[in-house]
């Protein structure tokens, strides 16, 4: 089995980046994820030499050509078995979008805590133990022109810091260049709505199952889908907050009629009956909102397409 490895790590998601290895839709595959800079340099063996390496945030574990990938296609990225390593952090810096330090840091001040994972949990303090919900941060395509810093996301996908990224869920990409150049990385052990942190959740590293899977663009698609056993997603991303709940409000519509065949208005009101939504990231350039159905909610859908 293939696997990406973090002997070459990008920091930015673009056309440009060399190709590290190549796989079929269809075939399974292996991520290594390599952790964020952050506290744990201290102390570590390797600690100095990370420290220079790790020259931005959220790297990906090189640039994965997907053979056959083409613009006007959509990518299906599957998420399949997470093995956590033994070491994780959280760090607050001392002000993040999500809590401000307009003239340097607020009255909660830098924080950080470094952790051990072992056997599906990690000690908080000598009162807590949280278990782990190992989840992906990073997933991410290339557009066609543009390159983006890998704390952004767009409707390619990106840093989405969505907890629903995990074993399970297929994460569905627009694709814009030939092989798709697929980037992923950002592993997380736990992570709470928001990202308050700026630094997870608690940082991770470790090994990802993967599969992708091609099929045409659906016409109502116009960002990030996210779907699982239980529900159908919209990841959205944008500044203010309120926008990216509008555009996945937009997108939830749009599919509704599509797949499902409702009517615009009809397809509206039903939302406000049913739809789960949320802010699962607050503190990169643009915040992210992830809109849900349950499935137990849903008619039968009127096109097959790969969920």
């Amino acid at each position: 089995m293939q696997r990406a490895t973090t002997d070459v790590l990008y920091f930015e998601t673009g056309p440009q980046n060399p190709v590290t290895m190549t796989v079929h839709p269809g075939e399974e595959f292996e991520v290594q994820t390599q952790l964020n800079r952050g506290p744990w340099f201290d102390g570590h063996p390797r600690g100095e030499e990370y420290r220079k390496k790790l020259r931005g945030g959220n790297p990906s574990s090189g640039c994965i050509d997907v053979r056959g990938a083409l613009p006007g296609q959509m990518l299906s990225v599957d998420i399949g078995n997470i093995a956590l390593d033994p070491i994780g952090f959280t760090n607050y810096r001392g002000n993040n979008s999500a809590m401000p330090g307009w003239m340097g840091a607020n009255g909660i001040g830098p924080q950080h805590k470094v952790v051990m994972i072992a056997d599906g949990k990690f000690r908080w303090d000598e009162r807590l133990e949280l278990p782990v919900e190992p989840m992906i941060g990073f997933v991410g395509v290339s557009s066609e022109y543009e390159t983006f810093a890998n704390t952004w996301a767009t409707r390619y996908g990106g840093n989405f810091d969505i907890q629903e990224i995990t074993t399970g869920a297929t994460v569905h990409l627009p694709v814009a260049v030939p092989g798709a150049r697929l980037h992923i990385g950002d592993m997380h052990a736990r992570q709470g709505d928001g990202e308050i942190c700026g630094a997870g959740g608690i940082e991770a590293s470790g090994v990802v199952g993967v599969r992708t899977q091609l099929s045409p663009l659906p016409e109502s698609m116009f960002w990030p889908r996210v779907t699982n056993a239980t529900h159908i997603g919209v990841a959205t991303q944008a500044r203010p907050a309120e926008d990216a709940f509008r555009i996945g409000l937009e997108e939830m519509v749009r599919w509704l009629v599509e797949d499902y065949a409702f009517t615009a208005g009809d397809a509206y009101l039903y939302l406000g009956q049913v739809l789960e939504a949320r802010v699962t990231q607050f503190v990169n350039p643009t915040y992210t909102y992830f809109l849900k159905v349950a499935r137990t909610f849903l008619p039968a859908p009127t096109r097959i397409w790969n969920l």
